[in-house]
C-alpha cells in the first residue's frame, strides 16, 4: 500500500480555516420546514415506547421504571430516552416534543458533515456531502421520528471526526475527548462500541507511517497507549451502566431480542455474507446516480479484459447473494433481519424488487471498489474514511441487520461520493454529467424522503382512527406490540379494551395490502398518500 502525504485539495492549513456557513443555514432551513410538516402526527413504528419511557422520567417515577418500560420494546440503552425526557420537561409530553431530539440531531449531523467536508477538502465537498446525507430518504425519515438512530449517528459522526483528527495530529487530549464521545454514543445505541476497531486500526496505521519502521516496539507501545485511552474511558462509562441494567432488569440484553444460542451463533456467522449484501444493496440505493462517476474513476485503472472478467464473476455471485437475502428474510427474519424497501414493497411486484436489489448491489460494489482505490491514495483522510465505513459495516454483518443501521455508514460514504463529484466537475467533459446527476439526486431522493414521511404520517393517522373506533365501540382486542396496527396506535387504545384472556377477545386488528379482501370487516381505514392507496387497517370480528 502506498500513501501520498500531500494533495492539492486539502492541506493542514485548510483544516484550521472557518467554513462558509450560509449554505449550511439553507440546508438547516429546508430541513426544519420539511420536518415540521409531519412532527405532530401520531406515533408510528413503536415510537411511543421511547415517548412513554421518557414520560415516566418526567413524571418523577425514576430511571428504573423507565428502563423496565423501554426493555418491553427495545434493548437499547437509556441515552435517547433521557434526551427525549429533557425535551418533554421543557415542551411537554407530546408527539412533536418527543421527536425534537431526532430533528435536532439531523441538524447537528448535517452540520458536522458539512464542516468535516469543508475542513478536510473544500466548500463544495462539504455542501454536497451534507446534502447527500441530509436528503437521503432513510436519514430524512428517521430524523423526524422518536428513534435513537439519527441521534446516535450524530454523536458517532462527531466521535469519528474527533478521533480521526486526533490521530492525524497525534493529540492524546483529543483522543480522550473522542473516547468520551464514543462512550456517550454507546449509551444511545450499543452499536457505538463496534466503531472502535476502525479507530484502533487507523491509529496503528497512522503511527506506523509516522514512526521509524525499525522501531516497532515504540510503535506498538504508542498504539497500545492510545487504544488504552478508549478502552479505559469507555469502560468507565459503560460498565457501571451495564451493571445497573443487569441489577434492574436481571439481564443486559433480552434473549427474545438477542438470539445467541450456540446454534444461533453459527447461523450469524454463516449469514454474514448475505447480510453484507443486504447492507450494500441499501448503500448502493442511496448513492445510485453517482456510481457513473465512480465507475469512470475505476475504469482508468482496469483494463477492458479484466473489467469484463470481473463483471462475468459478479453477475452469478450477485444473483446468489440476492437469492440468499430473499430466502433468509422470508424464512429466518427474526435471526437474519430485514432490508425491506417499505412502501415500495407494497406497490411493486416482487420481480421488480429483485431487479432493483440486483442493480443496487452492483452499484454498491462499484462504490466499494472505487472507495478502496481512493483510500490507498492517501492515508489522511482517505484511508480513515474507508475504515470508518467498511470496518463497522463488516462487524455489523455478524448480527441481525436492519435497514435503519445503514444510516450509521452514510456519513463517510457521502463524503467520498461528494469528493468524486467535485473531482469529476473539474474536468470539462464530466462537469455536465456531474451537474446532471446532482439534479437527478436532488429531484428524486428528497421526493422519496418526503413521500415516506407522508406515508408514516398517514399510517399514524389511520391507526389513530382505528384506536378511536375500538375505544368508542368498546371492542375487546389482544394487546400485542407486534400487531401491525397496534405497532403505531397501542398508546391510544383504552387499556380496558385489552382483554384479560383470549376467551374475551372478540375482534382483531389487521393490516391488509392494497388488494386484500375486506368482506367481513366492520371498520376499514385506508392508508393513502396523495390519493395513492398503499394498505388498509381493518377491524375484523372473530366469529
Amino acid at each position: 500500500m502506498s500513501f501520498h502525504e500531500h494533495s492539492s485539495i486539502d492541506t493542514s492549513k485548510q483544516l484550521l480555516k472557518t467554513p462558509v456557513l450560509w449554505p449550511l443555514f439553507i440546508l438547516i432551513l429546508i430541513g426544519l420546514i420539511g420536518h415540521s410538516l409531519f412532527w405532530s402526527a401520531p406515533f408510528v413504528n413503536l415510537e411511543y415506547v421511547y415517548h412513554q419511557s421518557a414520560e415516566i422520567i418526567t413524571s418523577g417515577q425514576g430511571l428504573k421504571i423507565s428502563l423496565l418500560h423501554l426493555f418491553e420494546g427495545f434493548n437499547n440503552p437509556l441515552g435517547n430516552t433521557l434526551v427525549i425526557a429533557g425535551a418533554q420537561s421543557i415542551l411537554g409530553a407530546t408527539e412533536w416534543s418527543s421527536r425534537i431530539p431526532s430533528i435536532v440531531s439531523w441538524l447537528i449531523c448535517v452540520s458536522m458533515i458539512y464542516i468535516m467536508g469543508c475542513r478536510w477538502w473544500s466548500l463544495s465537498v462539504g455542501v454536497l456531502a451534507a446534502t447527500i446525507v441530509g436528503f437521503s430518504p432513510l436519514f430524512w425519515v428517521y430524523g423526524g421520528i422518536a428513534y435513537p438512530d439519527v441521534p446516535f449517528t450524530a454523536v458517532i459522526t462527531i466521535t469519528m471526526f474527533v478521533a480521526g483528527f486526533a490521530t492525524y495530529r497525534n493529540s492524546l487530549r483529543l483522543h480522550l475527548l473522542a473516547a468520551l464521545l464514543l462512550g456517550l454514543a454507546t449509551l444511545f445505541r450499543y452499536n457505538g462500541i463496534l466503531f472502535f476497531p476502525a479507530i484502533a486500526i487507523y491509529v496503528a496505521l497512522q503511527m506506523y507511517v509516522n514512526q521509524d519502521i525499525h522501531n516497532l516496539t515504540k510503535w506498538k507501545l504508542d498504539t497500545l497507549k492510545v487504544c488504552s485511552v478508549y478502552v479505559v474511558v469507555c469502560g468507565v462509562i459503560l460498565i457501571p451502566y451495564l451493571l445497573w441494567t443487569k441489577q434492574v432488569v436481571g439481564m443486559v440484553l433480552r434473549p427474545g431480542f438477542v438470539l445467541v444460542a450456540p446454534t444461533d451463533i453459527i447461523f450469524h456467522i454463516a449469514a454474514s455474507v448475505p447480510r453484507i449484501g443486504g447492507y450494500m444493496i441499501w448503500l448502493g440505493a442511496l448513492v445510485l446516480p453517482f456510481t457513473v462517476l465512480i465507475l469512470q474513476q475505476i475504469r482508468i485503472r482496469l483494463q477492458k479484459r479484466s473489467f469484463l472478467s470481473v463483471a462475468a464473476i459478479l453477475f452469478p455471485l450477485n444473483v446468489a447473494i440476492i437469492a440468499a437475502v430473499q430466502y433468509l428474510e422470508f424464512t429466518s427474519g427474526e435471526l437474519f433481519g430485514e432490508m425491506w424497501f417499505g412502501w415500495l414493497e407494497r406497490l411493486l411486484p416482487i420481480s421488480i424488487i429483485v431487479v432493483m436489489r440486483f442493480i443496487f448491489l452492483t452499484a454498491s460494489e462499484v462504490v466499494v471498489v472505487g472507495l478502496i482505490i481512493w483510500g490507498k491514495q492517501k492515508i489522511w483522510p482517505n484511508t480513515f474514511v474507508v475504515l470508518w465505513l467498511l470496518v463497522p459495516l463488516l462487524i455489523h454483518s455478524f448480527y441481525r441487520m436492519s435497514q435503519r443501521y445503514v444510516i450509521f455508514f452514510l456519513p463517510p460514504l457521502a463524503v467520498y461520493v461528494a469528493y468524486i463529484i467535485v473531482k469529476s466537475g473539474t474536468f470539462s467533459r464530466r462537469r455536465t454529467i456531474a451537474i446532471a446527476l446532482c439534479v437527478v439526486y436532488m429531484t428524486i431522493y428528497p421526493s422519496i424522503g418526503l413521500f415516506t414521511s407522508a406515508y408514516y404520517s398517514a399510517e399514524g393517522h389511520a391507526a389513530a382512527k382505528v384506536a378511536e373506533f375500538v375505544n368508542d365501540n368498546k371492542i375487546n382486542i389482544a394487546a400485542s406490540r407486534h400487531n401491525p396496527v397496534l405497532t403505531n396506535s397501542l398508546y391510544l387504545v383504552d387499556e380496558s379494551r385489552f382483554a384479560d384472556s383470549e376467551a374475551f377477545i372478540d375482534h382483531r386488528l389487521v393490516a391488509l395490502g392494497r388488494h386484500g379482501s375486506i368482506e367481513n370487516a366492520i371498520y376499514v381505514r385506508d392508508v393513502r398518500v396523495i390519493g395513492l392507496l398503499i394498505k388498509r387497517y381493518v377491524v375484523l370480528p372473530l366469529s
